[in-house]
């Protein structure tokens, strides 16, 4: 073989290599780990009123602070968005669905850190508006 033909056969080997190497990474080029972008959070104001009568109301807010001190509960602020470490070693992302679960079934997925101290009635005592309203109140303190 020539040197042209040799040199044109490293090359094939090389870009062949590469692509092989990309492909099993599963990144292409210039790519570096995946930035989560930040969640936006639309907060419907009326229903995050009535909901923060009813987290006065139904005694939320002894356990749960709004301003980010710690509580027997975790605090409301900077919650809704926010990536939840978990009692069981996974994480969550607190969106809608997310609070709204933790509402009705608060063992479901405690938090890290805390006890599983919620009490489970607030599905037999909220209807889902109401449910939705403290969903509403608790976004409207993420930022």
């Amino acid at each position: 073989m020539n040197s042209w033909t040799e040199g044109a056969l490293a090359l094939i080997v090389v870009v062949a290599l590469g692509v092989g190497l990309l492909l099993f990474a599963g990144e292409g080029l210039g790519d570096g780990p995946a930035v989560e972008e930040p969640q936006q959070i639309t907060v419907d104001p009326e229903a995050a009123a009535r909901g923060a009568v009813l987290a006065e109301g139904q005694g939320c807010l002894q356990c749960h602070t709004t301003d980010g001190r710690p509580g027997s509960g975790p605090t409301w602020k900077g919650l809704a968005g926010s990536t939840r470490p978990l009692a069981d070693g996974d994480e969550a992302v607190a969106d809608d669905a997310y609070l709204f679960s933790s509402i009705v079934d608060p063992n479901g997925q405690v938090v890290e850190g805390f006890d599983a101290i919620m009490p489970a009635f607030y599905a037999d005592q909220l209807d889902e508006q109401q449910i939705t309203d403290l969903v509403e109140y608790i976004k409207s303190l993420a930022g």
